[in-house]
């Protein structure tokens, strides 16, 4: 029998992770010592140890290499789990990529000086949501405001439970006038009827590039440009409408407020 410290050095297996595969199951001492304490293992315990470095440096955490080495699987077993191994981290490395790509998007930027340090972009999913919603078409884009004061009134009206207020724009070009807008409340109750409100569900968004404006509604346009700078140099293209979240309203005409903005994207296909 070799004592713990020994067995760490044959194996190249540290004491402290010879004890945490212990304290898990994993891996327990042949032998210990019931008056001095000390940990015995043998050399007919290195298979079982060679298996979980083995599982653990495929990728599998410790629960999983516990789960392996306790279920006896087959040959036919183990391939599917090491398929769906491959298949996960296959995902890794594509999400690391983009990570690099990123990256490198923005050190270009920073070296030709196009990069806005105002704002940030995140990617993120958002997930459906049920709303109250107006839609029409504006003389112009300042007059989203009478869509939500009109959803206001109603939500008054009706003591209706309103939380995110978000403004959607479904133009697919620029237009002067007649434009596209929708105003939006997320609800939880019922909705009465009552003229234009209607109720629809906000469809869910994989991958939206979002980023945070802090200001006068008249400088949003800075927020959307380096939105789409950003899209550009990161390899994505818009796929849906543009939607303005209200995260906070303050200030004489909102000249405090806080709002982002969402453009949902896909990634540009790779041309062969």
């Amino acid at each position: 029998m070799f004592r713990i410290g020994d067995f760490s050095r044959l194996t190249q297996v540290t004491v402290k992770a010879l004890r945490h595969y212990d304290s898990l199951g994993l891996l327990e001492p042949a032998r210990i010592d019931t008056d001095t304490g000390y940990r015995y293992y043998t050399g007919a315990q290195l298979p079982r140890l060679h298996r979980i470095l083995a599982l653990k440096d495929l990728g599998f955490s410790l629960e999983q290499v516990g789960q392996l080495l306790d279920a006896e699987l087959s040959p036919e077993q183990l391939r599917a789990m090491l398929l769906l191994k491959q298949d996960e981290t296959r995902e890794q490395i594509s999400a690391e990529q983009d990570r690099l790509r990123r990256i490198e998007a923005r050190l270009q930027q920073l070296a030709e000086g196009s990069v806005s340090t105002r704002y940030d972009v995140l990617l993120k999913s958002v997930a459906e949501q049920r709303v109250a919603s107006i839609r029409g078409l504006l003389s112009e884009r300042g007059a989203i405001s009478e869509l939500f004061r009109e959803l206001f009134a109603y939500q008054m009206r009706h003591r209706v439970s309103g939380t995110t207020w978000t403004a959607i724009w479904h133009e697919t070009e620029y237009h002067e006038r007649r434009v596209d807008a929708e105003a939006t409340m997320t609800i939880d109750g019922p909705l009465p009827v009552d003229g234009r409100v209607t109720e629809r569900t906000l469809p869910a968004v994989e991958t939206m590039a979002c980023v945070v404006h802090q200001g006068s509604p008249a400088d949003i346009g800075d927020g959307c440009e380096a939105v789409l700078v950003w899209i550009e140099s990161n390899g994505y293209r818009l796929a849906g409408p543009e939607r303005v979240v209200m995260l906070e309203r303050g200030g004489l005409g909102g000249q405090d407020s806080v709002v982002e903005l969402q453009l949902p994207v896909s990634r540009v296909a790779a041309i062969a």
